[in-house]
């Protein structure tokens, strides 16, 4: 028999207090799932714990990882090798996606909702942070439209 793993106890722990059990509750919860055999998340072999940790998802338990909290840039950066194989899929090396109309609306209406100090301060923003004179791809105009939503969320 596998015994539990520590990730394992952790996840569980950290189950009790997202969904607000009560330690009364997380016990019969184990109860429920050994068959009354055990009380304690320190006793149960590596398959129980998976079958608690499945059953406090089913309560609406959600796992989140450090990894992947950031938004815009960094998130795709990391995760850009994947992106590289569905795009070499989806679209030829030499084909250029350019910005969407919906993109484009996106941009106008939060650069609207921004106040700028400087009358041509988008353009300076965009420059500065983005590092381009003007939007000319669907990547860039989705960086500027992550970038323009920090932007606003850090000025609120």
């Amino acid at each position: 028999m596998k015994m539990i793993e520590p990730v394992q106890i952790q996840l569980i722990h950290i189950a009790k207090k997202q969904l607000g059990l009560s330690d009364e509750e997380y016990r019969l919860a184990i109860g429920a799932q050994t068959k009354g055999k055990k009380r304690s998340s320190a006793g149960l072999t590596y398959f129980e714990a998976d079958g608690l940790i499945n059953y406090f998802r089913t309560l609406g338990f959600k796992i989140q990882s450090n990894y992947i909290r950031t938004r815009g840039q960094a998130r795709r950066s990391r995760w850009q090798p994947i992106n590289d194989r569905k795009r070499a899929r989806q679209n030829p090396a030499n084909v250029i996606m350019l910005p969407s109309r919906d993109q484009i609306e996106m941009i106008n209406v939060l650069q609207k909702k921004i106040a700028w100090r400087y009358e041509d301060g988008y353009q300076r923003w965009l420059e500065k942070y983005i590092k381009i004179p003007r939007i000319k791809t669907a990547q860039q105009a989705s960086d500027t439209i992550e970038g323009l939503k920090g932007l606003l969320a850090h000025q609120q």
